[in-house]
């Protein structure tokens, strides 16, 4: 008998940020004949340092498109997905992981041991990040809803809202995916 449990799934917002594209590379001409509407999806001011355009576009080609597609298969498949995207990065680690939140470094936060991470480092704002993103991961353990008393409603993941938690500097953030549009050029290049 398939049993249809919930499911958090997500990823980070940089995760691929310690591997950024060679300056004088075009980013967008592995995107062929769509490269056109990749350049319009991730640079639509053109004012885009080019080299961390590849690392975003490497981190949502192996990351954070395919968080995305087990959300929507799973939704569609009649469970109930939460979809997150961690942004915040520690206040320590800001120069250098400029571009966002790198691979793993969520799991600090989910796990509320940021102080055996960050060390005399730790500042009230990492503390308060990760006593958050805490408090959802152990609500959704004991209930299957991500919704701890007195924090932002976490929407159930939908493909027609496409809404997911975005955990940033500025707290939790409930919000239709800023990155839509990136995601549906690298859905449409991965078929």
């Amino acid at each position: 008998k398939e049993v249809k449990v919930p499911v958090m799934v997500g990823a980070n917002s940089l995760e691929m940020g310690f591997m950024r594209g060679k300056p004088d590379s075009d980013p967008f001409a592995q995107f062929g004949p769509m490269a056109k509407k990749a350049r319009a999806a991730f640079d639509p001011d053109g004012k885009a340092d080019l080299t961390w355009t590849g690392a975003e576009i490497f981190s949502d080609r192996i990351m954070v498109e395919p968080a995305r597609f087990v959300a929507q298969t799973l939704t569609r498949n009649g469970q109930a997905v939460y979809e997150y995207r961690f942004s915040y990065v520690a206040d320590s680690m800001r120069k250098e992981w400029a571009g966002g939140a790198v691979h793993a470094s969520e799991i600090p936060y989910v796990f509320d041991t940021v102080k055996a991470r960050y060390g005399t480092a730790l500042t009230p704002g990492d503390e308060k990040a990760a006593q958050t993103m805490h408090a959802y991961w152990v609500q959704f353990a004991k209930t299957g809803e991500p919704d701890p008393s007195g924090l932002p409603a976490w929407p159930q993941y939908s493909p027609s809202t496409d809404k997911l938690m975005n955990f940033t500097a500025d707290g939790p953030t409930p919000e239709v995916d800023p990155w839509k549009a990136r995601l549906d050029v690298i859905e449409a290049t991965q078929k």
